[in-house]
């Protein structure tokens, strides 16, 4: 089975380092418009957290037209970006809620572990994120 991103939303602080991180680990700035994870504040109640589940079956593969979304030889489903034209098919195939666009770039954005590093894991203080099945 393929690691994914766990959230623990009991220890979640909603500071987004997590956020903050992927977008600089994937695209060189601190964007969390660009981040393949994200936190949504709910306060006083729990944050939400929104990260791609690596379906065994992703509704999103077959979604998409131009193929700008793939499965690696890990078994981890990954936006290739310069494929994709910001239709929106996987965001609405997907019923986790675990893609969506970068509202700048018009590309779908979701996390692909990191291949397998999963680079927030470092930075999140509290120990809120894990990598899991």
């Amino acid at each position: 089975m393929v690691q994914r991103l766990l959230v623990d939303l009991e220890k979640c602080t909603e500071c987004r380092t997590c956020e903050l991180q992927c977008s600089l680990v994937h695209f060189g700035v601190f964007n969390p418009n660009k981040s393949g994870v994200r936190i949504i504040a709910r306060w006083p109640e729990l944050p939400r957290a929104r990260v791609c589940s690596q379906c065994a079956d992703p509704a999103c593969l077959p979604a998409c037209p131009v193929e700008a979304l793939v499965r690696t030889a890990q078994g981890v489903v990954q936006v290739l970006y310069a494929q994709c034209t910001g239709c929106g098919n996987c965001i609405t195939a997907c019923p986790y809620d675990g893609v969506w666009l970068d509202p700048l770039s018009g590309v779908a954005v979701k996390c692909d572990t990191c291949a397998g590093r999963f680079a927030c894991l470092d930075t999140c203080f509290v120990g809120a994120l894990a990598a899991g099945e």
